[in-house]
């Protein structure tokens, strides 16, 4: 692994926003899951859960030979209030935590207020991104199937094909037929970056899709970039950021605030009863690429996650929370972190919760969201860092003018506004 992923023995220090349902690989990978593996693998969770998971007081008796699978064994381990706790496939978990490597398209989508399922994000990578396709484009058609017959379920089965075609339209109207292949993705989780002079002010925006350990030089080079272009404020989008490497979490704070706070503590990590002696501080640490803002606003919805939600936390108590802006809907609620476990005999990674975070002033336990202090549906149709896209455009009119606008029914946060569902490694990487 490369030092930007905290090492701690075989563990390695995450909090990411992911289901447990990717099947590991020595399990059977059809749809029944009937082949069961060995014992020891079994035995092996048994002990990493026992010692390790945060809830592990309450953890169930159960026999794993009333299971099917190791999935659904592991599954049945966890404690209700658990949503993030898996078993992966190892090489594929590592190979995606340390470059935001994995195989397919390279975008996600996610249904609007009107039931259109659009582009919420592309990757520079992807094969539809060179045929000129942004977020905000409407997926019409897939392998000549409209996507309204369609369930998430048939749409999934159709992305998860190697090669598919597509029927994409634009908010004008037209339409592109695009044929592509899955291929290798290297994620870039910096999505987009400016520096825009509005009404005299220069508000540099920065939309940041995933703490990896890619991410840390994509990070310093963007706020170089702020830096020479003397921005003044930061709009932050972590819209759909689901979370990652606390170092980089670190790293991205230490960033906004400017060095001035290297040695304070930025978070504080507990352990279950029997592993107090793990417990530990992290502080701010020196970072040369740091430009410091007085304050941030930050785009999020509820897939804003985990490290996503440490920073805006962990930033609290030094720009106080008046200075840490909050535009669209709360946040998942995540205030809790994982090791990864890695099991090379089976190909293995254990990563159930081991710990949760807290920030300086102790301060967490959000498990219900971060609220934000100005609520506004998020705005699919246009791509980040446009001006005209009505979350960003909240901030600008903060900072231009001091107050949010108003409110329209149509940009009201939506109850028929969903998420495009996806389950095991899709929803680690959030796209397809």
């Amino acid at each position: 692994m490369t030092e930007n992923i905290f090492v701690k023995s075989s563990k390695f220090f995450l909090s990411l926003l992911i289901a447990s349902s990717l099947l590991i690989s020595c399990s059977d990978d059809n749809d029944d899951g009937a082949i069961r593996e060995s014992s020891t693998i079994y035995d092996t969770i048994d002990e990493t859960m026992s010692e390790w998971y945060l809830w592990n007081d309450d953890l169930p008796n159960i026999n794993s030979t009333s299971y099917a699978s190791v999935n659904d064994y592991f599954e049945a381990l966890l404690v209700s209030q658990d949503r993030w706790s898996y078993i992966a496939n190892l090489d594929e978990l590592l190979a995606y935590l340390e470059n935001g490597t994995y195989v397919g398209y390279g975008l996600a989508f996610k249904y609007d207020a009107n039931n259109d399922l659009r582009v919420k994000l592309i990757f520079d990578e992807s094969p539809l991104a060179a045929e000129g396709i942004t977020r905000g484009w409407k997926l019409i058609e897939i392998n000549n199937q409209e996507i309204a017959n369609l369930s998430d379920n048939q749409v999934l089965n159709e992305l998860d094909k190697s090669s598919s075609t597509f029927v994409f339209e634009n908010n004008l109207g037209e339409q592109k037929e695009i044929s592509a292949n899955q291929q290798e993705i290297d994620q870039n989780s910096v999505l987009s970056q400016k520096v825009i002079d509005y009404e005299g002010t220069k508000v540099a925006y920065l939309a940041f899709d995933s703490f990896l350990g890619s991410s840390e030089n994509a990070l310093n080079e963007a706020f170089n970039f702020f830096r020479t272009e003397n921005a003044e404020e930061l709009v932050l989008d972590l819209r759909y950021n689901g979370g990652g490497s606390t170092y980089i979490s670190n790293q991205l704070a230490g960033l906004i605030t400017g060095n001035i706070y290297q040695g304070d503590i930025y978070s504080k990590t507990l352990h279950n009863p029997s592993k107090t002696g793990e417990n530990f501080s992290e502080a701010f640490f020196n970072q040369p690429s740091a430009y410091g803002f007085n304050r941030v606003f930050v785009i999020t919805t509820s897939g804003t996650a985990s490290a996503s939600e440490m920073v805006i936390n962990g930033l609290r108590p030094y720009l106080g929370e008046e200075n840490v802006v909050l535009i669209g809907s709360k946040t998942h609620g995540k205030p809790v972190g994982m090791y990864v476990f890695e099991e090379p005999d089976f190909n293995l990674a254990i990563v159930p919760i081991s710990f949760s975070i807290t920030n300086a002033n102790d301060e967490g336990s959000y498990f219900d969201g971060i609220p934000v202090d100005f609520e506004i549906s998020d705005d699919l149709s246009r791509d980040f860092g446009d001006i005209d896209e009505s979350n960003f455009q909240a901030a600008l009119q903060y900072i231009s003018q001091g107050s949010f606008p108003v409110v329209t029914a149509a940009k009201s946060l939506s109850t028929t506004e969903r998420e495009f569902k996806k389950k095991g490694f899709e929803l680690l990487i959030d796209a397809n």
